[in-house]
């Protein structure tokens, strides 16, 4: 493949292969045309010119190939750019597309785990069969599991949508211990959920796209015919069950502008909400203080977000809350909450007086309830 764009520096020779995120022919104030490019590996982007034969050179490959290129690292108004001598189009076949981009640091076998542990906490029958009509179909859990969570502003990287979505379910097990009256299983179920739609909205095999279909409908359109369509499948589904958990779906972008029908109008759809944007929001201000280069306090200006982010001051680099305080306020907020048949579910009625100065307590499980989920993945 040859040298990563991160480890690139000025002066050194490159021979390597890359993805081409972008080509366009400009003209220099002679009148000579030349070529710029957007180059990607899993690493990271960076524009490179070609000079010479540009036009000709332009021709030979498009948007989304993979080019085999050689030339030089410069600096050029304060940045690197790699100016070629030449590129040429290499077949896919040659290609591990994870060579190109950028991947969870998770590993997959652990975050699929992870996804069958999260399944199994929902305990509502028709749920649970919704769950695993979705999740155990092979081909979507092969897509689900490789696909971004966005374009590029959140977990934009393969393995991304599987990555916030597990993130999401675990803020929505530190945040329920807060609200005994809502509904577990519908919260644990919408968090599951809630961009399914994104496996074909989103376009991933050479570099991150929409798809016509999620350019024209968007991921809540398509997520809710895929529960909707599955929903009818299962006999005796609950009608204001489902009304519920769709009203999950289409509120969870909070507001009209970010692309949801209406607004979160029960406290789980709130609740659901605010985590799914503190997770996106917090992985974005994550994302733009480890792209900043040297020793800069202010990371580089967001333009969807308008902001930047402070980095901190020199001496507070490293600090981290201690995580063997157990009595902390933070340790005890993110408890994850448990429960017990008939006491402090939300569903049966208010939490028992024993049970008010403290979190639910454990409910048990039935003999033979999680039979069928235990083989999930």
């Amino acid at each position: 493949m040859g040298i990563l764009i991160s480890e690139m520096r000025e002066g050194k020779a490159v021979e390597g292969i890359y993805l081409v995120r972008s080509k366009s022919i400009g003209t220099t104030r002679a009148g000579k045309p030349f070529l710029t490019l957007k180059l990607q590996d899993r690493s990271g982007e960076m524009e490179a010119k070609v000079w010479e034969g540009a036009e000709k050179a332009s021709k030979e490959f498009s948007n989304g190939d993979f080019v085999k290129t050689a030339g030089q690292v410069n600096e050029y108004n304060g940045k690197l750019q790699l100016t070629l001598q030449s590129v040429k189009r290499v077949e896919g076949a040659e290609i591990n597309i994870r060579d190109f981009l950028p991947s969870s640091k998770r590993s997959l076998d652990e975050m699929l785990s992870e996804l069958g542990d999260c399944i199994r906490k929902v305990k509502d029958p028709h749920l649970v069969k919704l769950l695993l009509m979705i999740f155990q179909d092979p081909v979507f859990k092969e897509k689900f599991s490789e696909a971004p969570a966005a374009k590029g502003m959140h977990h934009a990287y393969l393995g991304g949508l599987l990555e916030h979505t597990l993130s999401l379910f675990q803020l929505c097990e530190c945040v329920a211990p807060r609200f005994p009256e809502v509904d577990l299983d519908l919260l644990f179920t919408g968090a599951l959920l809630h961009d399914i739609g994104k496996v074909d909205e989103l376009e991933y095999s050479r570099g991150f796209s929409y798809t016509d279909r999620g350019r024209l409908m968007g991921h809540i359109v398509l997520e809710l015919e895929q529960v909707s369509e599955a929903i009818r499948s299962i006999p005796g589904f609950p009608d204001e069950k489902a009304i519920l958990l769709k009203h999950l779906l289409i509120s969870h972008h909070g507001k009209e502008e970010f692309g949801s029908p209406v607004k979160p109008m029960t406290l789980t759809a709130l609740i659901l909400h605010m985590m799914d944007d503190l997770d996106a929001k917090s992985q974005t201000f994550r994302g733009m203080i480890e792209g900043s280069q040297g020793d800069e306090r202010w990371s580089a200006y967001h333009n969807r977000l308008q902001q930047f982010v402070f980095k901190g001051f020199p001496s507070e680099g490293g600090r981290r809350r201690r995580e063997d305080d157990a009595d902390s306020p933070v340790s005890r907020l993110s408890a994850p909450r448990t429960r017990q048949a008939g006491a402090g579910t939300g569903r049966n009625g208010s939490p028992s007086d024993s049970q008010s100065s403290d979190l639910p307590a454990p409910r048990a499980r039935q003999a033979g309830k999680d039979e069928d989920q235990k083989t999930l993945f």
